[in-house]
């Protein structure tokens, strides 16, 4: 394996037959547990004040508000059995409810959207200044970690969070909440054109210039899979994309590690990516061995940080990649080389090349990523790649 150094972080690993190296994020960039404590000189909202930032823009903050407005959204106690069911249909709910016939419950969800989009310019603000109260409440930042936020000027939402229209009006209202504290477009807010799967489609950016491959996005409620597509080296379409609900039940406290839940792990994303083999061989040409997998968690040498779910595969072997590799090479009977990548830098992957910029991707938690200085060995993005509903981007 060769080692790449880059003058943005430390050397980086490139598997074998990868078309550019993977960066190797660093878990403390993270931006969940930034705290706004204030904002000196500005009237804060007080339903922001002091809440850390994946309390703010989360699946968990959606639940939270939708349960303010159950009433008017027509959800009763019996709706959310458990909170990994309210993560997972309470926002689409609440995404379907903006469009609603009924005055009430469009009213709730507009209420809902423009209070997350408010939340997200306050950590935006909160972000981009670096005040000395809020620098103490995030101990593990140094000054270099505020100092590079200081300097973004762009942002892009992506995520399952903001994949509909709630997305848009979440992007309007914290454009709109930062134009009246005075800071118009510092920084920009934009939605991505892919929102749902702006991490799966950065890491397919990383794939040699092949004609299909298996791409999965592995977040904490939604494991989503897709076979991409490219022609002539670009990036041009997806097969057999789906989103396939999270089971495990780990949302109420996830613990350490254990063997049992990293057993369920393997096997499931060892039938996600058979599952999407399968589909993508009924075109013309079967799928290249080498698979991207996109994940809710830092890697660093061959294993998986923290203690979300997919850390739990750590308890089954050291090289997470090597095992899943030969899982699913046992399950296909063909060789394939599974790749992983932080969720956050995958999505950073779209917008390679682009100076001054970082993507947060809102779901069960935030995810942070800065795009990488250059393009180079990427694979590009095709106008005939479709959009989220969105206008296409570079054409």
């Amino acid at each position: 394996m060769v080692l790449a150094v880059s003058a943005a972080g430390p050397a980086r690993a490139i598997a074998p037959g990868l078309g550019a190296p993977i960066p190797a994020t660093p878990p403390h960039v993270s931006v969940n547990r930034v705290r706004v404590v204030d904002l000196p000189g500005l009237a804060m909202d007080e339903e922001v004040r002091g809440r850390r930032a994946d309390d703010l823009l989360s699946s968990r903050a959606v639940v939270r508000y939708a349960g303010e407005h159950a009433g008017a959204l027509g959800l009763s106690a019996a709706d959310a059995p458990d909170m990994l069911h309210a993560s997972r249909e309470w926002p689409r709910l609440v995404d379907r409810c903006l469009d609603s016939s009924d005055p009430a419950a469009r009213t709730a969800a507009q209420t809902i959207a423009r209070r997350l989009g408010r939340n997200l310019g306050h950590v935006l603000l909160t972000l981009h200044r670096g005040d000395a109260v809020n620098r103490q409440a995030r101990a593990d930042w140094a000054d270099e970690d505020w100092a590079r936020w200081a300097t973004v000027r762009h942002v892009w939402l992506g995520g399952g969070i903001v994949s509909g229209r709630l997305g848009v009006l979440i992007e309007q209202e914290a454009g709109a909440f930062l134009a009246e504290a005075g800071y118009a477009g510092r920084p920009h807010v934009t939605l991505s054109a892919w929102p749902g799967m702006v991490a799966l489609l950065g890491a397919a950016r990383y794939l040699p210039p092949v004609r299909h491959a298996v791409c999965l996005d592995c977040g904490h409620t939604f494991i989503k899979r897709a076979c991409v597509t490219l022609d002539d080296g670009a990036l041009i379409g997806l097969t057999g994309y789906a989103a396939v609900p999270v089971t495990v039940d780990w949302l109420g406290g996830p613990g350490e590690p254990n063997v049992t839940t990293g057993r369920w792990v393997l096997d499931r994303l060892v039938e996600a990516i058979a599952q999407t083999w399968d589909e993508g061989t009924a075109g013309e040409l079967p799928p290249d061995e080498h698979v991207m997998v996109s994940v809710a968690a830092y890697v660093r040498n061959g294993r998986l940080l923290g203690n979300g779910l997919y850390a739990n595969l750590n308890t089954l072997a050291d090289d997470v990649p090597a095992l899943l590799s030969a899982a699913a090479s046992d399950r296909l009977g063909r060789p394939v080389q599974v790749h992983l990548i932080h969720d956050g830098t995958a999505a950073g992957a779209v917008y390679a090349g682009q100076p001054d910029t970082a993507i947060i991707v809102a779901g069960t938690a935030l995810g942070v990523g800065f795009p990488p200085a250059s393009a180079e060995g990427l694979r590009p993005l095709d106008c005939r790649l479709e959009a989220d509903s969105r206008p296409r981007p570079h054409c």
